[in-house]
């Protein structure tokens, strides 16, 4: 039973923390050699722009941002009008999103 817990606590760390970037969507990890790689995909905070361009990225209108998780440093953007992909099973309510 401890595995929900520690997912929604893991979750609730992943959004306080990128509240300074923006609001997160989605948290991404990958196994790299033996370790996991960690990152956020936040919808940016337009007030946050200036911010933003220090950092070398120059915010789109309804973009994405992909943040490394460890130092917070943006790294890329998504367009944000790509369309979201149905999952072949359904709504899954313990791994996607729910709609906005």
């Amino acid at each position: 039973m401890s595995g929900p817990i520690d997912a929604e606590r893991a979750g609730t760390v992943a959004a306080t923390s990128c509240v300074p970037m923006g609001n997160l969507e989605y948290v991404i990890e990958s196994r790299h050699h033996g370790s996991v790689e960690t990152w956020f995909v936040v919808r940016p905070h337009q007030d946050l722009a200036q911010h933003y361009a220090r950092l070398g990225v120059v915010l789109l209108p309804n973009c994405r941002v992909v943040v490394e998780a460890e130092s917070l440093r943006p790294v890329g953007l998504l367009p944000g009008d790509v369309p979201v992909a149905p999952s072949p099973a359904g709504f899954n309510p313990y791994f996607d999103l729910p709609p906005a």
